[in-house]
């Protein structure tokens, strides 16, 4: 990276990187949001940051309830994209 002349980021730049990645692409239609969904509550719970923690709480809780509650609906895709956004205006780059 540093050849390439982009700085390595540390462990928690990289984490929310990811983070950003998979909302974007819940925002724009890209890939299963079920599973960007899970991706974001991943590495929201395991960056052991406490500002981090209602992140993966709101992200377990789609992902948790998306079959049995949203019956992976329109509605759990709304609810998704919702969060999505939510967490690209609270965390932006």
């Amino acid at each position: 990276m540093d050849e390439l002349g982009s700085p390595v980021p540390d462990e928690r730049g990289a984490r929310l990187h990811l983070m950003r990645q998979a909302a974007s692409d819940i925002v724009a239609g890209d890939g299963d949001a079920e599973d960007l969904a899970y991706e974001i509550y991943w590495q929201a719970a395991y960056s052991q940051l406490p500002e981090l923690r209602p992140v993966a709480d709101r992200f377990l809780e789609l992902y948790v309830g998306w079959g049995t509650a949203y019956d992976q609906t329109a509605k759990a895709i709304a609810a998704t994209k919702a969060a999505a956004q939510s967490f690209l205006r609270d965390h932006p780059a």
